[in-house]
């Protein structure tokens, strides 16, 4: 992992700030390519185009909870359609957001059980939207097939090549 100058425009800059009772950033999945600290308690990870990866967002105050969202999104190049996530810059492709405790600990409980068994950051960008409209109709997922949606992603390239 890199540590330097600010990063180019090409990178997916990601903040996560920690301040007790306040914040609490982190990321669940995901090998940044740059690290930079650049304040008590806040960092910035850098992941280039293509990479996925996962990070969860907390806010409390002296009541307790605000929000808390857990994100899965893939950097990407601009040209592609992209999302504005709070923490992320300039903008990712937001594969699945699950926003508000149940929800959370629901999709934590998925990655939990995928990371059994796969590389998260190998899992396809498909999936993770699947997992996403689970999560929102409270039903339970397929289960992953790497040969599967690698076998999806080459008919889909085919067609669009048409």
């Amino acid at each position: 992992m890199d540590t330097g100058p600010v990063p180019s425009c090409h990178l997916t800059r990601v903040r996560l700030r920690e301040a007790k009772l306040k914040a609490r950033d982190r990321l669940v999945f995901g090998v940044p390519v740059k690290r930079f600290p650049f304040a008590p308690g806040c960092e910035l990870v850098c992941f280039v185009p293509g990479q996925i990866f996962g990070f969860v967002r907390w806010r409390g105050d002296g009541y307790g909870t605000q929000t808390w969202r857990l994100v899965v999104c893939q950097a990407a190049d601009t040209g592609t359609e992209l999302t504005k996530i709070p923490g992320v810059e300039p903008a990712a492709a937001l594969l699945l957001h699950a926003f508000g405790k149940t929800r959370v600990v629901r999709a934590l409980t998925m990655i939990d059980a995928l990371k059994k068994q796969h590389e998260l950051p190998d899992i396809a960008s498909d999936y993770w939207r699947h997992l996403h409209l689970c999560i929102e109709q409270n039903i339970e997922p397929d289960a992953y097939d790497a040969a599967g949606f690698k076998a999806l992603r080459i008919v889909q390239e085919l067609r669009s090549g048409l």
